[in-house]
């Protein structure tokens, strides 16, 4: 009632009885007057409030998702990082991966009060528990550790979360389990009692030189079905660099700083008569929307994003444009964005011969018949078909290889080199088809949510082309199917 009355009951009350009523805030003030005067309610109860709270941090210098640590001359201190959420079964595991370590080494992972001291490393204090990266060690409540795990350094993953699977409804809900991994294998667990507001993701740097990439957002299989998931997707990946692979998501972990900071994932097997489709969908575009797919050959370099190089083609999300083999692109398709699903996929001939195996290696065995194309790619090859801009002449290609609008800097090393792989590129694609007794010539289509935008025909290397995705610039994430077509 006396809240329907003025809206400061501070005010009020001070000149109704000539004093406020005690507590500092308007909370404490409802707190204790509702003893007294049992009519008086608290229009926002406390239990009601959110749990997040704005990211606490000392002598951490926080650069998008790496942490360094920031060194302060008056004092040798450690620097502490606590997030802005507490750890939940939505959100219950997280990761560092340790990019520089300093002299001592001494990076740690763990879980935390929400007021916890940020002079004192995870484990060091009470409502606290870590996993140090210099001596393997696992601390908790107090600075003298116990022998837990494998000693930790830079290019190591470490993990932690809860497991809130192994929770029951006749679980002691003031302790759970706590769980730290290595590099996703789990390194061990132990139980932990939850404090008031829960607990919250912590991570601690000690010295100059010490920086870590946060991902505090991941999935943890919560069985051996799913673990197995994992490992048979490690297997479809021939070679991930500056990607990590999450489940059948691919997310960049480069520096995302200048054009050399390309991640690459090339798939193990060459696409083939058998299964020559497969997908990505932009989970989250990033910074820059630096995503690519592809083909490439084996030997890619891997800090070049596909199409730039001989040997490959690639369309380009950031700006719609299809790259064959050098850093000058074409106008081609639409740009692509958060939740498009992005398709590359080759139309072999009907007499095609592969010569290689399902790694790439020289097989000679042929196809028994010319192959059908399932309903989905026939339904793609005849979408607007006569949309399509009819093929270039030899001689236009010749006399037009030079006029483009859009040009990537590189140093001059690289476009005298990619000029000169242009040059033999076309020198190549301008020659009979007779000519290429290595892997002949194919189409190559690139779809967008499902539709086509187009195709180009290019001579397929020795070994095929491999399915590749490239992405540069941080917080970007794909989801991939190798074979969308098998159902």
């Amino acid at each position: 009632m006396l809240s329907c009355v003025h809206p400061n009951l501070f005010v009020l009350f001070k000149k109704l009885f000539g004093v406020a009523p005690a507590g500092d805030s308007e909370a404490d003030m409802y707190n204790n007057l509702s003893p007294q005067w049992p009519f008086v309610r608290q229009r926002h109860p406390a239990s009601a409030q959110s749990a997040n709270q704005k990211v606490r941090a000392e002598r951490i210098t926080i650069e998008g998702d790496v942490l360094s640590y920031s060194e302060e001359e008056e004092e040798e201190r450690v620097g502490v990082y606590v997030g802005e959420m507490p750890v939940s079964a939505d959100h219950s595991y997280f990761e560092i991966e340790i990019l520089e370590m300093g002299v001592q080494g001494a990076i740690s992972i763990g879980l935390c009060s929400a007021k916890y001291p940020l002079h004192k490393l995870p484990g060091w204090a009470v409502d606290s528990v870590g996993y140090h990266a210099d001596d393997g060690r696992l601390y908790k409540a107090r600075p003298r550790g116990v022998v837990f795990g494998p000693r930790c350094a830079a290019g190591d993953r470490m993990g932690c979360g809860i497991k809130y699977d192994q929770l029951s409804p006749e679980s002691d809900p003031s302790s759970v389990p706590v769980f730290f991994t290595k590099n996703g294998k789990e390194v061990g667990s132990v139980i932990v009692r939850v404090p008031p507001g829960g607990l919250y993701p912590c991570v601690g740097l000690a010295a100059a030189g010490d920086a870590v990439r946060l991902s505090p957002q991941l999935l943890w299989p919560p069985d051996e079905d799913t673990h197995m998931s994992v490992d048979s997707m490690e297997e479809e990946w021939l070679r991930l660099h500056d990607i990590r692979l999450n489940g059948q998501m691919l997310e960049y972990c480069g520096r995302g700083k200048s054009l050399v900071d390309v991640g690459l994932a090339q798939a193990r097997a060459p696409l083939n008569t058998t299964s020559h489709y497969f997908e990505m969908e932009i989970v989250d575009p990033g910074r820059s929307g630096y995503i690519t797919i592809g083909l490439t050959k084996k030997e890619y370099p891997k800090n070049r994003h596909p199409g730039w190089n001989r040997g490959s083609i690639a369309y380009h999300a950031d700006d719609g444009r299809v790259f064959t083999g050098s850093t000058v692109g074409s106008l081609f398709g639409p740009r692509c964005h958060k939740g498009d699903v992005m398709g590359c996929g080759i139309i072999f001939p009907r007499d095609y011969v592969c010569n290689y195996d399902s790694e790439g290696g020289s097989m000679e065995e042929e196809s028994p018949e010319p192959l059908e194309c399932d309903d989905l790619l026939e339904h793609l090859l005849q979408y607007q078909q006569a949309a399509l801009p009819p093929p270039l002449s030899p001689h236009y290609l010749h006399r037009h290889r030079h006029h483009h609008n859009h040009i990537l800097t590189t140093d001059s090393e690289d476009d005298e080199e990619d000029e000169e792989e242009e040059e033999e590129e076309e020198e190549d694609s301008l020659q009979p088809s007779h000519q290429h007794p290595i892997g002949g010539r194919v189409q190559v289509f690139f779809t967008r949510n499902g539709q086509m935008i187009g195709r180009r025909e290019i001579a397929l290397p020795k070994g095929g082309f491999f399915p590749s995705i490239s992405m540069g610039s941080i917080n970007e994430r794909v989801r991939v199917d190798l074979r969308p077509l098998t159902g």
